[in-house]
């Protein structure tokens, strides 16, 4: 058996993101444990230290309230854009498109004829099948035939009363 190539790695030292990244690690370490020193420790123990110049202790809370306060604050800004962005519950954008397309101009009999061994193509469903499917406890083969069939029936009188 031939002898496989073991990679080896470069002698060029460290990269300048790992540098950066293993600066970054070890700066924030130390401004955690100075962080912790200067809310922890009691003001008679610093003060015996030597360190007489520092922020007041109620810093120690207010930082992180006004930090959590913010990630909230972009959480709600970000779902607020998404809200603005998407149209309103009842307009027609929202159940049928210009892209969407009926089952029967794909010629397909049914919807969930072809879910058996692929990804059936997207089609649009009334919103009253979906809803009496999800909501109804009804299966969707039986739901599905009776919307089919109200259709049928409609376009049936549709073409008696209109005998164009």
């Amino acid at each position: 058996m031939p002898a496989v190539a073991v990679p080896r790695a470069s002698s060029r030292g460290a990269s300048s993101v790992e540098v950066y990244g293993f600066v970054g690690w070890i700066a924030s370490a130390v401004t955690f444990v100075l962080y912790c020193l200067w809310a922890f420790v009691p003001e008679a123990l610093l003060h015996k230290a030597g360190i007489t110049y520092y922020p007041n202790k109620e810093w120690a809370l207010i930082i992180p309230s006004y930090l959590i306060a913010c990630v909230v604050f972009v959480y709600w800004v970000y779902e607020s854009l998404n809200m603005m962005s998407v149209p309103r519950p009842d307009s027609l954008s929202t159940i049928c498109d210009s892209k969407s397309k009926w089952i029967t101009q794909l010629g397909m009999p049914s919807a969930a004829a072809s879910t058996t061994h692929s990804i059936p193509p997207l089609v649009h469903m009334p919103p009253h099948l979906a809803s009496s499917v999800l909501y109804g406890g009804a299966s969707f083969q039986e739901e599905e035939a009776q919307v089919f069939a109200r259709a049928r029936k409609q376009q049936q009188q549709q073409q008696q009363h209109d005998p164009s």
